[in-house]
C-alpha cells in the first residue's frame, strides 16, 4: 500500500518537464511545496534549491534531483497495479521525481505528526544528469552537515549503494581533409576512416571493473563529400585506481592520434573528470542507523556496487552521503517504471532513520 499523498506528489512532478538546465518547474513547485509548510529556502548561483528545517542533534542531509534525461517531458502518467508507468511518449521522469517525492513525504509527516526530529537540510540539485554539476558546487560548510542519504535510482528500493565508480567523459574530434569522392582522393583525409582506423580499448575490461563506450559519433555533411571532422562523445567508468584510469585514457588518446597521424589528419583529445569515485564505509554512523531501521523489521542491508552515477559522488568525501535506490525500471527510456509500494516503505524506514539519529546523539548528550 502506498498513500494517497505520496501518489498524488510523484504525479504532479511527472506532470512538469525538466531536463538538465531546465530545471524551472521542478524548482517552482518545490519552492510552492516549502513556502505552504512554512521552511526556509534558497536558490544557489547555479540552481540547487536548499531548504533547511531546523531540530535537535547533528544535521542530516536529504537530497534528490531535479533534473532528467531528455526528452523528459510533462506528461500524465499511467497507473496499473500499484506501478507507474510514463504515457509512452517521453521517459516517466521518475528518475529522480521518486526521489523528490520521499523527501515531500518525509517532510509533510513530520509536520502533521510533529515528530521530533535533527535539524535537516533539503538539497534538491540541477545538472546531476549532466555530470552531477549542481553537487559538486555545494559544499558542507554554510549548513554544517556532515552526513546525508541520496534517493536516487540504481537497484532495488532500499538497495544502498557502496561503491560508486569513477566516471571520466571524453571527447575527440577527428580532421581530415574534404573533397569529392568522384575526383582525385589523393589529397583527402576521410575523417570516418580515421575512426575505424584506431584501435582503442573498449568495452567491459579487467574482470568489468572498468567499462569504455562511446555514445556519440557526428561526422560529414553530405553523402557525395568526404567527411572533414567526426566528433566522439564517450566515457570511462571504473572501480580500478586512479594510475590504471590514467593508462586507459593515454591508451585512448595515443590510439586517434596514431590512427590520424598515419592517415594525414589530426586528432584531438579531451577528458573531464566528472567523479571520482567513492567507497561507503560500513562502520559510518548513519549506515550503521540505516541497518538498524531495517532489522527492527526483519530486513536485511543490502550493499551493492554500481557503474551508475550519482549525487553522492558529488558530495563525498565532505559529506557522508550514501545513495538508496528508489527501485526505478528501465531509467531513461521510454519503458521506465516504478512501483508505488516500495517508494512507501522508503519515507517509513527514512522517518525511523531520523527518529534514531536524533534519540542518539541526544543519549549521547545524556538528554
Amino acid at each position: 500500500m502506498y498513500s494517497r499523498e505520496l501518489f498524488t506528489t510523484l504525479v504532479e512532478i511527472v506532470r512538469l518537464p525538466s531536463t538538465s538546465g531546465h530545471e524551472d518547474h521542478v524548482r517552482a513547485y518545490l519552492q510552492k511545496r516549502l513556502e505552504h509548510l512554512g521552511i526556509a529556502f534558497e536558490v544557489d548561483e547555479v540552481g540547487n534549491l536548499i531548504a533547511t528545517i531546523p531540530g535537535e542533534g547533528p544535521a542530516l542531509m536529504l537530497n534528490a534531483h531535479m533534473d532528467r534525461v531528455p526528452p523528459g517531458l510533462g506528461h500524465e502518467p499511467v497507473l496499473r497495479d500499484g506501478v507507474l508507468y510514463s504515457d509512452g511518449k517521453t521517459n516517466l521522469g521518475a528518475d529522480d521525481a521518486a526521489g523528490i517525492t520521499i523527501i515531500l513525504e518525509v517532510v509533510r509527516r513530520l509536520a502533521e505528526q510533529r515528530i521530533p526530529h535533527p535539524p535537516l537540510v533539503l538539497a534538491f540539485t540541477v545538472q546531476e544528469e549532466a555530470g552531477l554539476c549542481g553537487a559538486a558546487r555545494l559544499k558542507s560548510r554554510p549548513w554544517n552537515v556532515r552526513d546525508g542519504l541520496v534517493f536516487d535510482n540504481a537497484y532495488e528500493a532500499g538497495v544502498v549503494v557502496s561503491e560508486g565508480a569513477a566516471y571520466e567523459a571524453f571527447d575527440i574530434v577527428l580532421t581530415g581533409r574534404t573533397g569529392h569522392p568522384g575526383k582525385d582522393l589523393s589529397r583527402t583525409v576521410n575523417a570516418i576512416e580515421i575512426f575505424h582506423r584506431a584501435r582503442y580499448p573498449h568495452g567491459s575490461l579487467a574482470d568489468d571493473r572498468t567499462r569504455i563506450s562511446i555514445g556519440k559519433i557526428t561526422g560529414g555533411v553530405s553523402r557525395n563529400a568526404i567527411p572533414a571532422e567526426v566528433r566522439i562523445e564517450g566515457e570511462l567508468r571504473s572501480f580500478e585506481p586512479l594510475a590504471v584510469r590514467q593508462q586507459y585514457m593515454r591508451e585512448l588518446e595515443a590510439a586517434f592520434e596514431q590512427a590520424a597521424r598515419e592517415m594525414g589528419g589530426q586528432a584531438t583529445v579531451a577528458f573531464s573528470p566528472h567523479s571520482q569515485g567513492y567507497h561507503v564505509d560500513e562502520n559510518e554512523p548513519l549506515l550503521q542507523v540505516y541497518r538498524s531501521v531495517l532489522a527492527a523489521r526483519g530486513e536485511t542491508l543490502r550493499l551493492r556496487p554500481t557503474f551508475i552515477g550519482s549525487d553522492t559522488s558529488g558530495f563525498r568525501p565532505e559529506i557522508r552521503a550514501f545513495t538508496v535506490s528508489t527501485g526505478v525500471v528501465n531509467e531513461h527510456t521510454f519503458d521506465e517504471y516504478v512501483p508505488l509500494a516500495p517508494l512507501e516503505q522508503l519515507v517509513i524506514d527514512t522517518l525511523a532513520v531520523l527518529e534514531r539519529w536524533r534519540s542518539g546523539s541526544q543519549s549521547e548528550k545524556g538528554v
